[in-house]
């Protein structure tokens, strides 16, 4: 039987969960503090479309607020499993295993396949899961323009060019209880959630949970490990127990009011890609961590130091050389990516660039195949493998100065015919 002061009770159990107070909850219904009053005190019940305007608020099932009850399976003696499926089957991974570092660029990935938005299917009608999405997120969200370096806050086009949005919340500002209650809430909605830790450790795409919340189950993903951020697999998932202790962030997934066309978003990249490989300032204390040509200068002063004190072994070449060629191959690709999905771009300027990007990617293969055999090196040699490396950065620097004089001016051009419009 409908119990109205169960559901009351629920009401204000979830309010008090997503730090609302009754005016605040009013506020954003449209409706009195009185009428929150009532529907919590079992003397009113809201209306169908206000149900559903809740349950988008407290991340839930309608179901979940008229019948609490329907919820008491999480804290019975079996272990409670729910689980979300993807909307569209997905393809296995068909993209080269290697590189493929960029962790939140995979995550991203992940998203636009669990929700069913990936237009192409193979012959089984399964979404392609291939590098397409990794490679134009890697520069929507700006990670492939740096070296170990992230934004400081996550880029929303990555969720707008979805539909999606986003929301953030802290750790350190709810206890372990509401904090699986956010998390669990979401997933019940019928929508992932990803945990973000402060740490080294996984970053965990989550799409069912066990256990009364204390164990999520999903996919992780983690920062340099080419084969998790490859492993994108929705019947494989893994457990993991005690999430809710770590000092983490947990990003909600969103419906968006708006969607912003993949050209938009890819003209966004492109001028912040400019503005940030352009940059020849040093921000940050460690030489490696930034962006833009002032790591060309650093990395090398890096190298002339470990000369003149005659180190014993090549000390700043792992993982930086690894993360260079990987950025450069993918800030290429992203570039060719743009000559298809911007209307009107310069193409003989942007295949300019990318002719410039193929010479330095074949500088950065030089480069990291000196990384992997750094060890076997007998010391007398190092100093002469050091400068080598100096003179492939030196051309490198110069190749991409003049790729970005071209797109630079395919960048003004586009600009230019937005602006016509």
């Amino acid at each position: 039987m409908f119990d109205v002061k169960k559901m009351g009770e629920q009401i204000a159990h979830l309010r008090v969960g997503h730090r609302y107070t009754q005016e605040q909850l009013a506020e954003k219904l449209k409706v009195s503090p009185q009428a929150v009053s009532k529907w919590e005190n079992g003397k009113a019940v809201p209306e169908a479309a206000m149900l559903y305007e809740l349950s988008g608020l407290f991340n839930c099932s309608v179901d979940r607020i008229l019948d609490p009850s329907s919820c008491v399976l999480r804290n019975m003696d079996f272990d409670y499993e729910f689980i979300v499926k993807p909307r569209i089957p997905v393809a296995d991974y068909s993209g080269p295993e290697w590189p493929k570092s960029i962790s939140f660029a995979s995550i991203l990935a992940a998203v636009k396949l669990f929700f069913g938005l990936e237009q192409r299917r193979d012959a089984k009608g399964r979404q392609i899961n291939d590098d397409e999405s990794y490679i134009l997120q890697s520069a929507i969200s700006n990670i492939c323009f740096g070296y170990s370096y992230g934004p400081e806050q996550y880029i929303r086009d990555s969720f707008l060019i979805y539909g999606l949005d986003y929301e953030l919340y802290s750790r350190s500002d709810y206890s372990e209880e509401d904090f699986i209650a956010l998390a669990c809430g979401q997933i019940e909605h019928g929508s992932p959630v990803i945990m973000i830790p402060k740490e080294y450790t996984d970053t965990i795409f989550a799409v069912g949970f066990s256990s009364n919340g204390q164990i999520l189950k999903g996919l992780g993903f983690l920062e340099g490990d080419d084969q998790k951020n490859a492993g994108m697999n929705f019947d494989l998932l893994h457990q993991y127990a005690g999430w809710y202790k770590a000092d983490c962030d947990l990003m909600l997934i969103k419906p968006s009011t708006e969607t912003m066309p993949l050209a938009k978003a890819c003209i966004n990249a492109l001028l912040r890609g400019i503005s940030m490989l352009s940059n020849n300032e040093h921000c940050w204390e460690d030489p490696m961590q930034g962006y833009g040509m002032v790591i060309y200068r650093n990395w090398c002063e890096l190298f002339r130091e470990e000369n003149q004190r005659d180190a014993a072994q090549m000390e700043c070449v792992f993982p930086h050389a690894f993360i260079h060629y990987e950025n450069k191959l993918r800030t290429k690709q992203f570039f060719e990516l743009c000559i298809n999905i911007i209307p009107g771009i310069d193409q003989e300027l942007m295949t300019l660039a990318v002719n410039q990007y193929n010479d330095i990617i074949s500088y950065a293969t030089e480069i990291a195949t000196i990384a992997h055999q750094r060890n076997s090196f007998p010391k007398d040699s190092l100093k002469e493998k050091r400068n080598h490396i100096i003179e492939l950065l030196r051309r490198s620097s110069e190749q991409e100065a003049l790729a970005l004089c071209y797109l630079q001016k395919a960048a003004a051009s586009v600009q230019n015919k937005i602006s016509c419009k």
